[in-house]
């Protein structure tokens, strides 16, 4: 890795930066000997830990919520762009809420049109532009989600991603296609009464649009579904709505070519613990703000015995192996009566929105998800923001006595700021393992409720280690919930 690509800043999310650590075995008098040919005689050995954590665990932190948008009309994802908040939603025949029973999936459309919105401080929103684009033949809108490409030219920096059926021509020569996959590649719900596809429309500026004729690929990705692509693996990745064992699944694709889509792979399901009657209902996945190697999602699980739902907290390192932060759901519906009641769904793209928080759009009703969907039941749905103090949505965290140790690390700056918080009772302690002058007793301890604490080791705050050089911090907390580091 590059200096410049190291990260001057840690979130803990999960476990990349937290050594799970090992024994090593000692004779009484001091002798260590490894596991390969010890000598001869075998003699007692005891175990000495090192860099084992032990006393913290990670938990997810709960969301706040905001009073919901005064006017919204899309749907679930709002990116940070050219200094403001944007997003587009399609119109069809004059309707824009989309899903079982809406207008907008007429079977014989009249007119199809782009809009964008946009915000300064992400409440108080205006439409942008109405562009129409040609989409004949197509019908049963759906699914709709947009991304702004890095590496496309300049005509299709701006790309919007929809799910419809094909003109029958079109789908029915596809379908013979689909139907020489492997079973395992297939969904049930596709065949000769339904072949949903995703497609296309592209734009320079996000105001200009024009519409993909050929369809990317064949799936029924009829709700949450994120295209974007990722620098790391130099590929563009889809993650998308599955449907397996009678429920909902996240699956996810990806492709050297935009218009060009290997198979859906199943990564996250219902796990064999959980409550039978779940599903992992929509992905929502985002990168945190200035950190695109910290990788999240916020997929929604619903119940089927309420038709209730709640949102919950997945990290991954590489996009492909996912993992639920414990600590339990981060968004929950409201009191009861309010508007966010009974069900709830969680949104895109994590953004930075002011008084030093970060949020989600996040979607609520007070009516059950499959409540018979008359105009005022859609009507009903309202968007606000479920946000969290910046740097915040997950903690290690010591009950009482705690201590862990990171893996090496190659500092970016001569001085450490930590995000942390506790009660007056608790504390806070950080060493540089092997540095003279800069171990955890020397660190000066630290309480209270800080984003920002500048580390002083009793009375410095430089690191004392050499410029290049790697170092482990050794972390010794109490009654303490620490959410990231920052070399300054």
């Amino acid at each position: 890795m590059s200096q410049a690509e190291i990260p001057n800043r840690i979130l803990f999310t999960d476990l990349r930066h937290i050594q799970c650590g090992t024994l090593s075995w000692a004779t009484p008098d001091g002798r260590r000997f490894g596991v390969s040919h010890p000598p001869a005689p075998q003699v007692e050995m005891h175990a000495q830990p090192r860099h084992v954590p032990h006393g913290v665990r990670l938990a997810a932190q709960p969301a706040r919520k905001t009073e919901p948008m005064a006017e919204w009309r899309g749907w679930g994802r709002i990116v940070h762009d050219q200094g403001r908040y944007r997003s587009w939603y399609l119109m069809v025949d004059g309707h824009a809420l989309q899903g079982s029973g809406s207008r907008s999936q007429t079977e014989s459309p009249g007119t199809v049109e782009v809009v964008s919105v946009e915000s300064e401080d992400g409440f108080a929103w205006r439409e942008g532009n109405r562009c129409p684009i040609s989409v004949p033949g197509q019908k049963s809108f759906d699914g709709l989600t947009f991304f702004v490409d890095p590496i496309a030219p300049p005509a299709e920096r701006y790309k919007l991603v929809y799910c419809a059926q094909p003109p029958d021509a079109v789908g029915n020569a596809l379908l013979a296609e689909y139907m020489k996959r492997p079973a395992r590649h297939r969904d049930v719900r596709i065949g000769e009464r339904r072949k949903p596809c995703f497609f296309a429309a592209t734009s320079p500026d996000g105001v200009r649009w024009k519409a993909v004729e050929r369809p990317l690929m064949v799936h029924h990705g009829d709700t949450d579904n994120t295209f974007y692509y990722d620098a790391s693996i130099e590929r563009y990745v889809l993650y998308t709505r599955m449907f397996r064992q009678d429920r909902r699944w996240v699956g996810r694709a990806e492709s050297e070519d935009f218009r060009d889509w290997g198979p859906v792979e199943p990564i996250l399901w219902p796990r064999l613990d959980d409550p039978l009657d779940q599903d992992i209902y929509l992905n929502g996945y985002t990168t945190y703000p200035g950190l695109p190697d910290w990788r999240l999602m916020f997929p929604m699980f619903y119940h089927r015995s309420t038709e209730r739902s709640d949102v919950r907290l997945y990290a991954s390192e590489d996009g492909i192996v996912w993992n639920q932060v414990p600590g339990g759901p981060v968004i929950t519906p409201g009191e009861s009566g309010a508007w966010d009641s009974e069900f709830i769904a969680g949104g895109k793209d994590l953004v930075p929105l002011g008084e030093g928080r970060v949020a989600i759009p996040y979607m609520g009703t007070p009516y059950p998800h499959k409540y018979p969907r008359w105009p005022e039941v859609f009507r009903a749905w309202r968007m606000g923001w479920a946000w969290w103090p910046e740097g915040r949505l997950c903690a290690v965290q010591a009950d009482g006595d705690g201590v862990f140790w990171t893996a090496p690390l190659l500092p970016t700056g001569r001085g450490l700021r930590l995000n942390f918080r506790t009660p007056r009772g608790g504390e806070m302690r950080v060493g540089l393992e092997g540095v003279a002058g800069r171990s955890v007793d020397d660190c000066d301890p630290m309480h209270g409720d800080d984003p920002a604490r500048k580390v002083t080791w009793r009375g410095q705050a430089d690191i004392g280690a050499a410029e290049g050089q790697e170092v482990v911090l050794h972390f010794q907390m109490r009654c303490a919930d620490l959410f990231g580091v920052e070399w300054v």
